[in-house]
């Protein structure tokens, strides 16, 4: 669809709405000028530079779940989040239609918001959502619950030493072997999992273990996996 033909559609939708239109319109500017601390008139420019009004809907139901985490934080007092975090957060959420790949926008731009998150953002991480799958998403959160139920996500660097056979993400996920295969090679691109090296204690060249590499028959979280769950999933 071409701009004039997006816009046109834009038009036809705000006349069949009429009131209810502006209304969203205007939820939609007010959580905008919430999330960069700046006046509706001063950003409006970027609003219609980045978003049609036929993506408006969808942002208001961000901004409605992005309060809810807020809320459940006890966060009252929002920080400003830079324009290169928030307008791009805006521009793919305003796209999605995977709610677990919403899930991830909603929980981004509320760690982005919320003053109490210490933790470094990393512009890459939204790369990273645009990039991977509900169910790569889904398989990132289970490991991450499993490591946390057992205690093994800190200290990070250790996090290598603890991995999940082929099998257990299978069952757990429900998905086939390709799609295991795809979605780990996938994750496996970006860095956010890795192949397992598995030490084999009983046979040593020299005076090291022997290891083996099991592909993705079996894979670990990285560092990186963590912070990304921790800032996109948690």
């Amino acid at each position: 669809m071409t701009d004039a033909e997006e816009i046109a559609k834009a038009i036809q939708e705000s006349a069949r709405l009429g009131e209810k239109g502006l209304d969203i319109a205007d939820k939609a500017a007010s959580f905008f000028a919430q999330v960069l601390k700046d006046p509706i008139n001063e950003i409006s420019g970027m609003i219609t530079d980045k978003l049609r009004f036929v993506r408006w809907k969808r942002m208001v139901q961000m901004a409605e779940e992005v309060n809810k985490i807020l809320r459940e934080k006890k966060i009252t007092d929002t920080r400003a989040v830079p324009p290169k975090i928030a307008l791009p957060i805006f521009e793919e959420a305003s796209l999605e239609d995977d709610p677990n790949l919403q899930n991830l926008w909603n929980h981004l731009l509320a760690n982005a918001m919320n003053p109490n998150f210490n933790d470094e953002l990393r512009y890459g991480f939204i790369e990273m959502i645009k990039g991977i799958t509900g169910i790569e998403a889904k398989l990132l959160h289970e490991f991450y619950q499993i490591l946390s139920r057992e205690g093994k996500l800190r200290p990070i660097t250790d996090v290598y030493q603890y991995s999940l056979k082929k099998e257990q993400i299978i069952q757990a996920l429900g998905i086939s072997a390709d799609v295991y295969a795809i979605s780990v090679n996938n994750l496996m691109r970006m860095q956010l999992v890795s192949p397992a090296i598995l030490k084999n204690i009983g046979v040593r060249m020299g005076h090291e273990p022997l290891t083996i590499y099991k592909g993705i028959d079996a894979v670990t979280l990285t560092p990186l996996g963590i912070k990304f769950v921790e800032a996109c999933i948690k």
